[in-house]
């Protein structure tokens, strides 16, 4: 049997004994990274995964390529959404009363969909459920995150020889993202709550790289549209002021982040202490992020570290601070865990995320660092330094 699919046999085993210790007969999977976790695929789907017994599979389009690069061997085309309980009867479950449906994702539109196809059924929010079994990588993840590490790693090597001062933020993005095409990036990123209209990467430099945006994070740049309102603009980067390049990309389907910052000596010297203590907060949160720590905890000896080197309100933002210093990756950009605060998750070897301590500075500029690191049983390795 190849890894794949006894990887993918691992993944619903682990959701069906969750399920079975929620009481739940079934949950319906419709979320793409979600439903790839868990059946292979990435087209358009209903995925049944009862607490027992083989899951179900019910592709819209492209059932064809569903079928073939489904882990799965029930799986079916339909053409109607009403036929879903019709092949969920044949496979022989008659009556299903309590399933779980990821409410955090899932459109109320949808969600009065499914209602109506099952009366009387009651339906439980898994969301934490499933976002929790994908937090954990098993060691054939970690392959493929350790490859696109790798591969990040080389654009950034290609990015630092290229830029110079005079060339626009739309420049530098567009030879970055030209060279990561190159090694296999996906050119997109997923990000759970946001399926469209997030740009994977920043470039950002100078006054523009304090501008927040409509997305959690401390700071986003300006963009060149509204409705894009992240990223590059054509403002050309200037000797003195500091250039933010953030990008998270995703070769094969997993996703690594970094953030590399470029100053010169013409630079404020208050950016350039700044920059020091992200990097130095980068070191002690590292080190101290091993199995059993706990990720409230670090984003606390975070905040103090800031405060004593007296960047407490630039930490994360300036006015309205992002409440966390890291984030999970792996399918999408916003995995768990969380460094948050007051977050109680507990580190496990197999978890992947992000560190990314920032100090934004109104009308001067943004500096940080951000590296992606793997929890082993001996502490959190860095996989993009």
């Amino acid at each position: 049997m190849p890894p794949e699919v006894t990887e993918y046999r691992l993944r619903v085993g682990r959701l069906q004994k969750k399920l079975q210790s929620l009481d739940l007969e079934a949950a319906l999977i419709t979320q793409m990274a979600d439903l790839y976790y868990l059946s292979g695929t990435g087209q358009n789907c209903h995925f049944l995964v009862p607490a027992a017994g083989e899951p179900l599979l019910l592709a819209y389009k492209n059932a064809d390529r569903a079928r073939a690069e489904s882990a799965w061997e029930q799986v079916y085309t339909i053409r109607s959404f009403k036929e879903i309980p019709e092949y969920i009867k044949a496979a022989g479950w008659t009556r299903l009363l309590r399933l779980g449906v990821q409410m955090d994702v899932v459109s109320w539109a949808m969600g009065r969909r499914y209602q109506q196809l099952f009366p009387g059924s009651q339906w439980y929010d898994i969301s934490n459920a499933v976002r929790g079994l994908r937090m954990v990588k098993s060691a054939y993840e970690l392959e493929l995150v350790r490859d696109s590490a790798a591969k990040h790693r080389q654009v950034f090597r290609h990015i630092s020889e290229f830029v110079r001062p005079g060339q626009s933020e739309m420049e530098i993005a567009s030879e970055f993202e030209r060279y990561a095409r190159q090694l296999g990036n996906q050119g997109t990123l997923r990000y759970r709550g946001e399926e469209q209209g997030m740009r994977f990467g920043l470039v950002v430099a100078g006054v523009n790289s304090t501008q927040t945006s409509r997305y959690s994070t401390p700071l986003s740049g300006v963009g060149i549209s509204p409705l894009y309102p992240s990223s590059a603009s054509w403002h050309r980067w200037e000797a003195g002021e500091p250039l933010m390049i953030d990008y998270g990309s995703t070769y094969n389907e997993y996703i690594v982040d970094i953030t590399r910052v470029y100053l010169d000596e013409a630079a404020p010297a208050i950016l350039q202490k700044a920059q020091e203590t992200a990097e130095e907060i980068a070191a002690a949160v590292a080190a101290a992020a091993r199995p059993g720590a706990v990720t409230g905890e670090l984003y606390e000896l975070a905040v103090s570290i800031a405060v004593k080197r007296g960047f407490g309100e630039h930490f994360m933002g300036y006015g309205r601070q992002a409440p966390f210093v890291g984030h999970g990756v792996g399918l999408e950009l916003n995995e768990l865990p969380v460094l948050a605060r007051g977050d109680k998750t507990v580190l496990d070897p197999g978890m992947v995320f992000a560190l990314e301590p920032k100090f934004v500075f109104p009308n001067l500029g943004s500096v940080g660092t951000e590296d992606t690191y793997v929890v082993t049983p001996t502490g959190a390795e860095s996989l993009t330094s």
